[in-house]
């Protein structure tokens, strides 16, 4: 055999095995993140908005957050992990421990990785500063959770129900618009914008504000459907939606 041939064969293998060590783990974590996705489509639509993968830039630095929900409720800012075996953590420990057998290693604790992602979200709604924010860490059944927190870290199974239990409502739908524009129009993945919320809130981007120059949004208010400025609150242009 020509021994050329062979350390290409070798070099294109080993490649190939890198490439599938690098990526497993982000698959892994997109399956997660699409199973939650389809579990979050259960909720009532006219009380909570979901949005997903999400991407903040802010001060420099990327955030990107699983699943966003704006709710009659409150902010749900929820963090997937597709992990199997043991998980071993505390509320303030900086690293977690998965466990399969003989098999040990940390990753940074997802309460600690929320809490940057809830930073990130109360910096691009600042002018929001009553809204509540709830932190939900969830893991598919692939893994056994043996941690002991305040925040809530449950299953994807209970991840309903968990959300559920905060039920004081004092966020008015069109406030509710409002906040989902301001998220979509700070985001850095404006090309993944979730077909749900574009329908819920349709951006007419051939008509721009006559005040500022920015989109203008269809919401939905009290009084009915109108348009709205996507630089709100900077901007409080409004239209009629008959116009």
């Amino acid at each position: 055999m020509d021994h050329s041939f062979l350390i290409i064969s070798l070099s294109v293998l080993a490649a190939f095995f890198l490439l599938i060590k690098y990526y497993t783990p982000k698959i892994k974590g997109y399956i997660g993140e699409r199973r939650v996705s389809e579990i979050l489509k259960r909720l009532n639509s006219k009380e909570y908005i979901v949005l997903n993968n999400i991407e903040l830039k802010i001060k420099g630095s990327i955030s990107q957050i699983d699943h966003i929900i704006v709710s009659d409720y409150g902010i749900f800012v929820i963090e997937t992990k597709n992990y199997k075996g043991w998980i071993l953590g505390y509320e303030k420990d900086r690293y977690w421990f998965q466990v399969i057998y003989k098999y040990r290693r940390k990753f940074y604790n997802p309460i600690l990785q929320n809490q940057g992602h809830i930073y990130a979200l109360k910096h691009v709604l600042k002018n929001y500063p009553y809204l509540r924010y709830y932190s939900i860490i969830t893991f598919t059944k692939r893994a056994t959770l043996k941690t002991k927190t305040y925040t809530d870290v449950v299953y994807t199974n209970k991840l309903i129900k968990t959300i559920k239990k905060y039920d004081s409502a004092y966020i008015y739908e069109r406030t509710k618009n409002e906040i989902v524009a301001t998220i979509l129009t700070a985001r850095k993945n404006s090309r993944t914008e979730d077909k749900k919320v574009i329908a819920n809130s349709t951006i007419n981007r051939n008509i721009p504000c006559p005040d500022c120059g920015g989109n203008l949004i269809k919401r939905n208010g009290q009084y009915g459907a109108f348009w709205g400025c996507s630089n709100f609150p900077k901007c409080k242009y409004t239209r009629n939606n008959s116009r």
